[in-house]
């Protein structure tokens, strides 16, 4: 029996001095890339209108928009679900699917932007181009046809 103590004492050394750090490892993996976080961003234009994006580790993305008001979303929107992707240092490409509804509550449009999106050095502001295309949508077949665009616009924000 006392054979057995120095392994079972050396054992409780070891789990519990190596535990700490090997717990911080995948926390150190998951905020690698400086995008990952939440951003709010602005489109200006003739249809001006703030959108809130999240961009997560491993390449998921999920938005909020004020779908052209600045007081609240549009009740005909589904919240946007995505990909992005690093294209380079500070550079990065990110699309979305945006369900949209007409007023009776019947799913019509799919609404897909792709865009680019250029990392300031200070890792706070972030900007690029989007170009945007609505398909046809409906419960058996989304996405149907081209129904409008591509459209072009550019964004520019602030980290959350």
């Amino acid at each position: 029996m006392h054979s057995k103590l120095p392994r079972l004492l050396l054992a409780i050394s070891i789990t519990t001095f190596a535990l700490p750090f090997l717990s911080a490892i995948p926390v150190l993996a998951q905020n690698q890339d400086p995008l990952v976080g939440t951003w709010n961003f602005y489109v200006g234009g003739s249809s001006p209108y703030i959108f809130v994006q999240n961009f997560n580790a491993g390449g998921t993305t999920v938005e909020f928009d004020t779908a052209g008001t600045n007081s609240s979303a549009s009740p005909g929107e589904s919240i946007s679900l995505g990909t992005w992707a690093k294209t380079a240092t500070n550079k990065y490409t990110f699309t979305t699917e945006n369900y949209i509804y007409d007023e009776s509550g019947n799913l019509t449009l799919l609404a897909v932007p792709k865009c680019k999106l250029n990392l300031a050095p200070d890792m706070k502001k972030a900007s690029g181009p989007c170009t945007i295309r609505f398909f046809a949508c409906s419960i058996t077949q989304c996405p149907g046809v081209l129904k409008a665009g591509p459209f072009e616009y550019s964004f520019h924000g602030r980290r959350f």
